[in-house]
């Protein structure tokens, strides 16, 4: 079984192969975390490559100067300033040039445009020994505190006081912390006000130098105020850092070019959660949970008012072997351990995204409707066109041809939207949990997170609770330079220098539903319920959250309506016979599908709770398929179905 898209995508952009990695003080180090010497000719060559990007490919480009406006000391108009550093190359440093293009890349706020510095550099993270997060004071203001100390990595802090989680930040290297949240909005990549706080938090705190330049000092001051005594201590902390593994990076061979081709991951988030393994044990859930077959799924129930709570924790949407597998292994998990739970709560917080079909046939598993895919859109340029006409890039869908072509040549900004898949494809499984569904995420949960998120909103599945107002909002398919410069190459792409390489946002994704035509990219997923981050849930690590969440599912109305499937969800007719069964209550219809094809409607007239048996005979002439079962009511409005297979 290959391994898991997010791995192989980290092994190619970071070079993380292993983490058996050794750490030391910043400054014992500091003089090993230089850039090679560049000749004028790979001076020319990275801002070339990096002009095609932000100029022919970035789909945000227009966006970002809407939702930002253009500042020399905030957001700058990408395409403008990568002209300005062609204009003065011959007169800067290998240095000034690294640190301009990261400039210019961090400014548009965007965590799938990165630029990553080259080697040795991009394998060198540095660290502070915790983490830092926004919380609610008891009147509703933000405050920054403690949430988490990295175990591994504070016995390097030998002669200074560290700080507990629950401590509040007053000042970082004496500026006021609100000072400083405001002065690296521009820095941390974070799109909208909660995620940028949220971003800039931990642009203080980490920096792999993979993106972000080496930290001036090998030190930092922090004012803090104790939570348990009251008192305001100050304390000065070394960075940390994290040396190269000795190992060299996995064949990137092993993930196929249609996965990333759908890719939407905030790939620095992503491999800081792998490495935040070896700093310490923090799980990131609210209590313990029993692993899955699936590295990615956890799950749990706990009992709130006398009622059982299913709990799923989704790290990333990242699969092992395919969708079809990780979409199994949750039916699994939903008709089996979770079936007797009276709701659900669905965790993304953190979740740095992944495949985006991945999370768009995710929803189908709660819809008591046919599940709409996310719809997305490229710029319009002859770069698009001619990639998605004339490489290797034009076997993968006639529509995305069809969608450049129709406005290449005309002054139009943007193509029409296309899905990935069709509705069909996208409802394959079907319902598979018939309880109130809640989806809880934060300004972390980002790019496939962000589908996720939005999707359940915009087909009216789940109601979204959030630690924060918005979630991260990473709204477009990401694409590497590398992947370009290996499939497509010359005369458009040429491979980087000293191992290089950089991300771009490449279709834009447009909501639909309730929010039609809104953009997810700096916008982000608005929560129903925003369930904020206190000092008391960093110190019971999110439990009381989670029970304010599972109450107010509880309390939902739940439908009068109800199914039961008296066979498995797949059968061998050799054994079960054709015929399938279905107890139904507080339903007028049943319509029943055969691979999709309407076969018949069965007048049910099940009213009242007491349950009636619908049947449906597989034809004799039918090998294998799908028969998918629709109660509707009088009305012909859904209101449950599911999927059965047969061999």
């Amino acid at each position: 079984m290959r391994k898991s898209l997010l791995a192989s995508t980290l092994a190619l952009v970071f070079s993380s192969a292993t983490l058996a990695n050794n750490y030391a003080p910043l400054a014992e180090v500091r003089d090993q975390i230089k850039s090679p010497e560049y000749t004028q000719q790979e001076k020319e060559r990275v801002v070339e490559q990096a002009r095609i990007f932000l100029e022919d490919l970035y789909v945000h480009q227009y966006a970002k100067d809407i939702y930002y406006g253009i500042s020399p000391t905030g957001h700058v108009n990408a395409v403008s300033e990568i002209h300005k550093v062609i204009a003065e190359l011959d007169n800067l440093s290998t240095e000034q040039l690294h640190a301009r293009l990261t400039k210019i890349f961090k400014a548009q706020r965007d965590l799938h445009l990165v630029y990553v510095h080259p080697q040795p550099v991009r394998s060198y993270a540095t660290y502070l020994p915790f983490e830092f997060d926004k919380t609610l004071d008891v009147f509703g203001n933000a405050e920054v505190r403690v949430s988490n100390i990295l175990e591994n990595i504070s016995p390097y802090v030998t002669d200074s006081r560290l700080p507990e989680v629950g401590d509040k930040v007053v000042s970082y290297n004496g500026v006021s912390i609100h000072k400083v949240v405001e002065q690296n909005l521009n820095t941390g990549y974070g799109a909208n006000e909660d995620a940028g706080f949220i971003r800039a938090l931990s642009a203080i705190t980490r920096k792999r130098h993979s993106v972000s330049l080496v930290p001036e000092k090998n030190d930092v001051t922090i004012e803090f105020v104790s939570h348990v005594t009251g008192e305001t201590y100050t304390t000065t902390i070394p960075w940390i850092t994290r040396l190269p593994a000795n190992a060299t990076a996995s064949n990137s061979n092993e993930t196929a070019i249609a996965d990333l081709l759908e890719e939407s991951t905030n790939f620095e988030a992503a491999e800081h959660e792998l490495v935040k393994a070896e700093l310490d044990s923090d799980s990131g859930t609210p209590f313990a949970t029993t692993p899955t077959a699936d590295p990615e799924v956890s799950w749990a129930i706990r009992e709130v008012d006398g009622k059982k709570v299913g709990y799923i924790k989704l790290d990333s949407f990242s699969v092992v072997g395919s969708i079809d597998y990780s979409l199994w292994l949750l039916i699994d998990l939903l008709q089996n351990q979770l079936a007797d739970t009276d709701a659900l709560v669905f965790d993304v917080r953190n979740n740095p995204g992944g495949l985006i079909t991945y999370a768009d046939r995710l929803v189908q598993l709660f819809s008591k409707k046919q599940a709409k895919p996310t719809e997305l859109r490229f710029i319009n340029t002859q770069l698009n066109y001619d990639i998605l006409h004339d490489t290797i890039f034009s076997t993968f869908g006639p529509h995305w041809q069809k969608v450049l072509a129709d406005v290449v040549g005309t002054n139009a900004r943007y193509t029409a939207n296309a899905t990935y898949i069709t509705v069909p494809e996208n409802n394959v499984f079907g319902q598979n949990y018939y309880k109130p569904v809640g989806v809880w995420s934060n300004a972390k949960t980002y790019s496939s997170g962000d589908v996720f998120t939005c999707a359940v909103q915009d087909n009216g599945v789940a109601k979204v609770y959030g630690e924060h107002t918005r979630t991260g909002a990473g709204g477009a398919n990401v694409m590497r330079h590398s992947v370009f410069a290996q499939y497509i190459g010359a005369p458009y792409f040429e491979a980087l220098p000293h191992g290089q390489e950089m991300t771009v946002s490449w279709r834009q994704m447009v909501r639909h539903g309730h929010n039609k035509n809104a953009l997810i990219e700096d916008f982000g997923c608005v929560s129903d319920k925003v369930v904020p981050q206190t000092l008391n849930s960093l110190l019971d690590n999110g439990v009381g959250n989670f029970d304010t969440i599972a109450r107010d599912l509880l309390n939902q109305v739940q439908s009068k309506s109800t199914v039961t499937f008296l066979q498995p969800h797949v059968s061998d007719l050799s054994g079960t016979g054709r015929t399938l069964s279905v107890e139904v209550t507080n339903t007028e219809f049943v319509d029943v599908y055969f691979n999709d094809v309407k076969m018949q409607r069965i007048q049910a007239s099940a009213y009242g709770n007491s349950s009636k048996t619908i049947e449906y005979a597989i034809p004799d002439d039918a090998i294998e398929g799908q028969i998918k079962f629709v109660g509707l009511d009088g009305g012909n409005t859904p209101l449950w179905n599911g999927a059965r297979y047969f061999y």
